[in-house]
């Protein structure tokens, strides 16, 4: 390829303390087959070897740049720094431990050219764990193929947007319309629904990108530490209602007829309702169902209300325990029968 003629791409690599699979995670994004590329790497003060590992790249190619904080300044902070550090055409996120076939930038940008109104190109998604052999699902965008409207493809990010579609390629001039991310729960999810109203999400039909999921799930606890450093999220502290008012601050920002508006907003009310009942049945189903009916029970609600025809099933009994019982908050009572498929 020739790189006056292909726009340039930049790549994000936020990292804190990543010295496990960083050198691989480089290591895929420099044996790309798209030449025309910035690697932008953001360590939020590690303390490992990650800037040991960092020097030895930025000697070895010219278009890595590494900035180091003196002070860990947050994930969500350190994310969007990579973004405003970059210049290209294009943007992508890639986190220190995923992989990427060769051409996974190349056919994007393919795409991208084919597809003018696009403002986020994926590929096809293997989704692993650690530590486990077999592959959890394959996640796509296939719902959003030819779905016509702002208002039907936001509702429909709402609902059947796969979360590692957020390490696809975007394109920076409609990024830079969106807040980015914010300090809250949910902030990756909030960004991608206001992305929606710039422009389409479209799709390499290719498995080219591979991401590892953590070995243990995390708590609410976990995740609410990750973001404020609390040792324990509040009781008071609801994540669902600020990334629902979230939501409607981006939509009430956005340069859009004030009908548009109002049909975004009661796509928000009429899902957040939804979602909320579905909660408080979840909750309940819960606190009844004796532990033998608990994967039967537990299978029905999933697949009934919550499963997105986005995500394609590979070990069943690892999807029950690693997807399931987490999204109906029932890891908590796992148990041996549970795990029976």
């Amino acid at each position: 390829m020739n790189e006056a003629q292909h726009p340039l791409v930049s790549i994000g690599v936020p990292v804190f303390n990543g010295e496990k699979g960083l050198a691989k995670a480089l290591d895929s994004l420099l044996e790309q087959d798209y030449d025309n590329l910035e690697i932008i790497i953001s360590d939020n003060a590690s303390t490992d070897a990650t800037p040991d590992i960092c020097a030895d790249y930025v000697r070895k190619d010219s278009r890595i740049k590494y900035f180091r904080s003196l002070e860990n300044v947050g994930g969500a902070n350190n994310f969007n720094r990579v973004f405003e550090l970059s210049s290209g055409q294009f943007f992508m996120w890639a986190a220190h431990d995923d992989q990427r076939q060769s051409s996974f930038v190349r056919e994007c940008v393919e795409k991208f050219e084919r597809s003018p109104g696009a403002v986020l190109c994926a590929a096809h998604t293997h989704s692993f764990i650690q530590g486990e052999s077999e592959l959890l699902y394959t996640a796509d965008l296939d719902s959003f193929e030819g779905l016509s409207g702002l208002v039907r493809r936001y509702r429909e990010t709402l609902k059947h947007f796969p979360a590692t579609a957020i390490y696809g390629v975007f394109r920076s001039s409609a990024l830079r319309k969106t807040r980015l991310f914010a300090r809250f729960l949910g902030a990756d999810l909030a960004m991608i629904q206001e992305l929606s109203i710039h422009g389409d999400f479209v799709q390499v039909k290719k498995a080219l990108f591979t991401y590892y999921g953590r070995e243990t799930w995390n708590s609410v606890h976990d995740d609410h530490r990750m973001v404020f450093g609390d040792a324990r999220k509040p009781w008071w502290h609801l994540p669902f209602l600020v990334l629902f008012l979230n939501n409607c601050k981006r939509v009430a920002d956005a340069s859009l007829p004030v009908s548009t508006k109002c049909g975004l907003w009661a796509v928000l009310v009429a899902h957040e309702a939804g979602q909320i009942a579905l909660k408080m049945l979840i909750k309940s189903a819960g606190r009844i169902c004796p532990a033998k009916y608990e994967s039967k029970l537990a299978r029905q609600i999933y697949w009934r209300w919550m499963h997105s025809p986005n995500v394609k099933v590979g070990s069943d009994s690892l999807f029950y325990r690693r997807v399931i019982l987490p999204r109906l908050g029932w890891a908590w009572r796992a148990s041996p029968v549970a795990h029976e498929t």
